[in-house]
């Protein structure tokens, strides 16, 4: 079973140390000097990972919850 919970930018909390690119096996994550984005239709590809989300030090990135009615959706599946 796998909950999709999409990755969201905080860009206004990066500090563009590039740990999350550099972490991300899929290259979802694109610097645009002065901030950056996830590239979600690459991040959707492999919804299990969250390397970047793990190994942001500064909250720049996390995951948006969700709510009951979606995982009992996901469950019911």
């Amino acid at each position: 079973m796998k909950f999709n919970y999409p990755v969201l930018a905080h860009p206004e909390k990066c500090q563009h140390c590039k740990t999350c690119m550099n972490a991300c096996p899929l290259g979802a994550i694109i610097d645009i000097d002065p901030r950056f984005k996830v590239d979600i239709s690459r991040c959707k590809t492999r919804i299990d990972c969250f390397y970047c989300v793990m190994n942001c030090k500064r909250g720049a990135l996390t995951l948006k919850q969700a709510d009951a009615e979606e995982n009992i959706n996901i469950v019911r599946q």
